[in-house]
């Protein structure tokens, strides 16, 4: 895995942060990024268009003249379309320009962006984007801190209204929360600003910046559950949008075993009395079967305990 530098809003290195190569390191595909930009912009519009056809313009019910004798060229009606007020020929009408795209292509052309991001130079790593007030001057001042001199996109990990208001003033600079960035949020900037902390959750099947435990949450160490131990079977509660090659890849990066075959359930909540009586319901979960390869090793989840 890559490395890059972490800084905060002075401008000074705090750190670093490593960058998975299989998002950040690949060949961009244009093709495909093309494509997903394309849809992006067809989902955007509005396809309110409309006009009116012969059929539908008022008046012209009335032949202007008779058929012959008048020296003029036959006409039925004044509202046809190359009559001055008539119809529009093919008149566009109300529809819907959307369509979907698989999942796939948009995980490749998003992992494409970030890619080329990284390659050119062009991203910046936030150990954290705060503000204390809603100070326009103040983010001019961080944005060229850390070295951003044009368009700019900065991710933060949710929508908060301080860093908006304090950037939406400055020509070209737009904040978006990581959940809802775009292929095309981060091609019509030259920077991408990422808070560190931001791109954990799931974007599109992407975790930008998720560590494998933010995928894995917890084994579940029930009599049930481990009854599989024998035959290197085990059982995980994992992020409810986690897939399950990334189910798999964390649990081998965590314990250092190999994975055969991994197998999900939404677990979904249940109606439960809360305080006072009151109605509500437990929380929907995910868990995960994961069945090891024959030749690795097994988990070992009390090793070292006294």
């Amino acid at each position: 895995m890559s490395t890059m530098k972490v800084l905060n809003m002075a401008g000074a290195e705090v750190g670093t942060v490593e960058l998975n190569d299989a998002i950040f390191g690949i060949e961009p595909n244009q093709t495909v990024v093309h494509e997903v930009v394309k849809n992006h912009l067809a989902n955007c519009r509005q396809g309110t268009q409309s006009a009116l056809t012969r059929a539908e313009v008022s008046g012209g019910g009335r032949k202007p003249w008779r058929q012959k004798g008048t020296g003029h060229a036959r006409q039925g009606s004044t509202r046809a379309p190359q009559w001055t007020h008539g119809g529009i020929v093919f008149a566009p009408k109300p529809r819907d320009y959307s369509y979907v795209l698989n999942k796939k292509v948009k995980r490749l052309a998003l992992k494409s962006v970030l890619s080329a991001k990284v390659a050119e130079g062009q991203m910046v790593v936030i150990d954290s984007i705060k503000m204390d007030a809603i100070k326009t001057a103040d983010f001019r001042k961080f944005l060229t801190a850390v070295g951003v001199d044009g368009k700019a996109i900065v991710v933060t990990p949710a929508v908060d209204q301080t860093i908006v208001k304090s950037a939406r003033n400055i020509p070209g600079v737009v904040t978006t929360p990581a959940s809802i960035l775009s292929v095309y949020d981060i091609l019509n900037a030259k920077y991408l600003v990422v808070d560190k902390d931001a791109p954990r959750k799931n974007r599109g099947g992407v975790r930008v910046m998720a560590t494998a435990y933010d995928i894995i949450i917890r084994p579940i160490i029930t009599e049930r559950a481990m009854s599989g131990a024998a035959d290197k079977k085990y059982v995980f509660e994992v992020a409810k949008d986690a897939g399950k090659i990334e189910i798999k890849k964390a649990v081998e990066e965590i314990f250092g075993v190999k994975v055969a075959s991994v197998n999900t359930l939404t677990v979904p909540g249940k109606e439960k009395r809360m305080g006072a009586g009151r109605p509500g319901m437990t929380k929907t979960w995910k868990k995960a079967y994961v069945q090891l390869a024959a030749d690795s090793k097994t988990i070992e989840f009390f090793e070292g305990m006294v």
